[in-house]
């Protein structure tokens, strides 16, 4: 039935073989659903670190636990009490899956951004963990929205790249191939220890690399999962929850987001 209620636009261009797809306000409106998994990003992990999981189960908050250092192999390990993965078979094993917490907002520059949030028990610095990849959609002169770009987390900051200079994934693509660009789905590379959010890998200094500088935190391809193969709303995470130094839970990012200015 989804297929059948997309719009002439979204139809047209899956069929003239164009990139990503854009979207009407009667997409919005009446296929919603289809439109946050088209726009959800394949996340990447690195084997051995602290894998993501569900924030609550049957209501009730997940806690965090003790954050887990830099010290690996010996002294701390960077899973320890959060999800298996599952057994790593080689580079690009799918994962076992977790929910991605979306939200959608509407900004004043004109923007609609849509962010999918995920958590974790730890990182290597603190208990409890959230972050995050927002996709900033642009509205065209044929009133289509469009991917413009991504906001992607980097502790404590945050980073913005242009849709064209994403490695992207779609139907029929192996999930670690990076080389296509403009499709629908961002391929997110999550830092091994302290869960900053990229658009590409990085192992120049090893897997046991604990860097703080940005650029030289390692992230690779080990395992992966679709966000849109379980996507909850954000409103299913109360704001008042408290997460101690995690602050970017699904309805705080949805009511800050904006305040970030890419262009």
């Amino acid at each position: 039935m989804a297929a059948k209620l997309l719009s002439i636009s979204l139809l047209a261009f899956a069929k003239l073989g164009f990139a990503a797809h854009e979207y009407s306000d009667n997409d919005w409106a009446h296929n919603h659903d289809f439109v946050i998994k088209d726009l959800a990003p394949i996340w990447f992990f690195s084997d051995g670190a602290c894998y993501p999981q569900a924030a609550e189960i049957n209501g009730q908050q997940t806690n965090g636990n003790g954050a887990s250092g830099c010290g690996v192999p010996a002294g701390s390990h960077l899973d320890s009490g959060c999800q298996s993965p599952g057994q790593w078979r080689g580079a690009g094993t799918q994962g076992t899956s977790f929910p991605t917490y979306w939200t959608t907002t509407d900004c004043n520059d004109g923007t609609r951004r849509v962010c999918y949030d995920i958590y974790f028990r730890h990182d290597s610095g603190h208990e409890s963990d959230w972050e995050y990849a927002c996709v900033v959609l642009s509205r065209a002169s044929n009133g289509l929205w469009f991917r413009n770009g991504i906001i992607l987390e980097e502790d404590p900051n945050q980073a913005y790249i242009s849709w064209g200079d994403l490695e992207t994934w779609d139907d029929g693509q192996s999930f670690t191939d990076g080389g296509k660009r403009n499709g629908n789905h961002a391929m997110i590379y999550s830092a091994k220890f302290h869960h900053t959010m990229f658009a590409h890998q990085y192992t120049g200094l090893g897997k046991n690399n604990c860097a703080t500088t940005v650029s030289e935190m390692f992230r690779n391809n080990d395992f992966y999962w679709p966000a849109a193969n379980n996507l909850q709303p954000g409103t299913n995470i109360p704001r008042n929850w408290n997460w101690g130094k995690a602050a970017s839970n699904p309805q705080a990012l949805a009511s800050s987001v904006c305040g970030y200015h890419p262009f």
